[in-house]
C-alpha cells in the first residue's frame, strides 16, 4: 500500500521525511542547549544547594542588635542563644550564624552579594570545629576541610583526588601541647 501511495503522492513522503528531520534537529538543539545547564547543576554539591536554598528562621536576630563583650554575644545583657544574621544594603542575606550561651555554636553561613553561597562552617563553643567549606561564585569548591577545635585536621579535596593514601591523612590532632601554646 505504501509503495502505491508513495508512487501516487511523492510530496507526502517528502513532507514526512522533512517533518521527521525538523523534529530531530529541534531535539538536538534542545539537548545541546540544556546540556551545559544540567552539567553545571550536577557540579553543585548537596552542601552548596543546601546553603543556596537555606531559609532564615523567623526567630533570628539582627547581628547589629547584639552586643559583644569579649568573645560573648549578649542580647539585653544575657548570653545570646539562637540565629543571628546580617544583610547588605540591598537586603540580601550575607551572613547567618548559630549561637549558644553567647558563643558561636553550630552552623555559620556566608553568601556573596549575588546570593550564591560563599562559606559553610561548623563551630563548637566559639571555635571552628567540623567541616569547613568554601565556594567560588560559580559554585565550584575552593576548600573543603575538617577543623578540630580550631586546628586543621584534614583536607577533603586532597582525599578526593586519590593521590594521598588514607594513612597520610591526619583526622585528629594528637594529645599534648603543640606549638600554639594551647592546652589540649
Amino acid at each position: 500500500m505504501c509503495t502505491l501511495q508513495c508512487a501516487l503522492y511523492p510530496e507526502t513522503l517528502q513532507k514526512r521525511v522533512i517533518d521527521k528531520a525538523v523534529i530531530g534537529v529541534l531535539l538536538l538543539v534542545f539537548i545541546f542547549m540544556w546540556l551545559p545547564v544540567s552539567l553545571q547543576a550536577q557540579n553543585h554539591s548537596e552542601d552548596y544547594i543546601s546553603v543556596k536554598n537555606w531559609k532564615l528562621p523567623e526567630s533570628s536576630v539582627k547581628l547589629s542588635e547584639l552586643e559583644r563583650t569579649g568573645d560573648i554575644m549578649l542580647d539585653d545583657g544575657k548570653a545570646f542563644s539562637g540565629w543571628a544574621f546580617e544583610r547588605n544594603a540591598q537586603g540580601q542575606l550575607v551572613r547567618a550564624a548559630q549561637y549558644k550561651e553567647g558563643l558561636q555554636d553550630g552552623l555559620s553561613l556566608m553568601w556573596y552579594a549575588d546570593g550564591s553561597p560563599q562559606m559553610s562552617a561548623s563551630y563548637r563553643a566559639g571555635s571552628l570545629h567540623g567541616r569547613f567549606l568554601g565556594w567560588y561564585t560559580n559554585g565550584n569548591v575552593i576548600y573543603d576541610m575538617v577543623i578540630n577545635r580550631g586546628a586543621y585536621a584534614s583536607d577533603n579535596l586532597a582525599e578526593q583526588d586519590g593521590s594521598r593514601l588514607s594513612s597520610e591523612t591526619e583526622i585528629y590532632e594528637g594529645e599534648g601541647r603543640d606549638n600554639d601554646n594551647t592546652p589540649e
